[in-house]
């Protein structure tokens, strides 16, 4: 009869172990999907690629030659990307510029970084970008 009370106490034991299981199971596939779609995301950001702008494109004499752009590298600032003061006629060089170094599409970060209350102006022959105090 001990034999017996002594199989039920094993049966009872692997059955309280099923849901402890299933559980340690969920957790492995989760970290297994989180490392591969991190491993993905990595692969497609980690690629270094130095883009210089030339200097000429900020060049300026005075505010009038100067305009802001909402895009100095591969993502815009609808996206995370930066605006910049540009020499007005340059911007056309600046896009393509931008289209030969960006030539895959970027991963860009859905955050607006844009201002509207962005001026260019020319500061020691370079043209830059103020903002309003409000």
């Amino acid at each position: 009869m001990q034999r017996r009370d002594s199989r039920l106490g094993l049966q009872a034991g692997r059955a309280s172990l099923a849901p402890l299981m299933l559980i340690v199971a969920a957790g492995l596939v989760t970290a297994v999907m989180l490392v591969l779609g991190t491993r993905s995301f990595y692969d497609k950001t980690a690629e270094l690629k130095p883009v210089i702008l030339p200097y000429d494109i900020f060049w300026c004499a005075k505010d009038d030659h100067c305009e802001v752009v909402d895009q100095v590298g591969c993502c815009p600032c609808e996206q995370g990307g930066a605006q910049a003061a540009v020499t007005s006629w340059h911007r056309d060089d600046l896009r393509r510029f931008i289209k030969d170094a960006c030539r895959e599409e970027p991963v860009c970060v859905q955050i607006d970084l844009c201002r509207a209350d962005a001026e260019a102006v020319c500061r020691d022959r370079r043209c830059a970008i103020e903002y309003s105090d409000h």
